[in-house]
């Protein structure tokens, strides 16, 4: 390698450096953010490589710390749909998702809770739509409206009074 392809390289890499001080990147987001500055795809190829060797990027711990730090309750497709936006590979992503603590079934009562305090005369289809428009999947979105019905819904009280 000559000495003006060796001060692209560096000067890619030590650019890369600065990107990641910044915030985290998925391998995908750095090689396309280095493209973008103008570096070429070699220069950026190797770049990308040693900051992965270095332990700068590793698109698993993103994934992982992505899933971690949502706030918003969202499904567990969702949460996949968007690291693999992101770059990160399917595999990784359900692979993060299995790791995690994070239930589905729990962020989907926290979701439901949410809605009927925000909304309180949403309709039990209106709110299996809000469900599905945040990735939960339609066996759960189903089952937990049924058990918010039975436990508040306009029968919850004479189901009560009976027994």
């Amino acid at each position: 390698m000559n000495e003006r392809a060796e001060g692209a390289s560096r000067s890619a890499y030590v650019t890369a450096l600065c990107m990641l001080a910044r915030r985290r990147l998925t391998e995908a987001q750095l090689w396309q953010r280095l493209e973008r500055h103008g570096f070429l795809g070699g220069d950026v190829r190797v770049a990308v490589e040693r900051c992965k060797r270095d332990g700068y990027v590793d698109d698993r711990l993103f994934a992982r710390l992505h899933i971690e730090q949502k706030r918003r309750a969202i499904g567990d497709a969702r949460l996949v749909g968007e690291l693999v936006l992101k770059g990160v590979d399917r595999e990784a992503a359900y692979d993060a998702l299995r790791e995690s603590e994070s239930v589905e079934a729990e962020r989907i009562d926290a979701a439901i809770a949410k809605l009927f305090r925000t909304k309180p005369g949403i309709s039990y289809a209106s709110a299996a739509r809000a469900m599905e428009r945040l990735g939960f999947p339609a066996s759960l979105i189903y089952r937990k409206l049924r058990e918010h019905a039975a436990a508040f819904g306009p029968f919850a009280e004479a189901a009560t009074e009976d027994g």
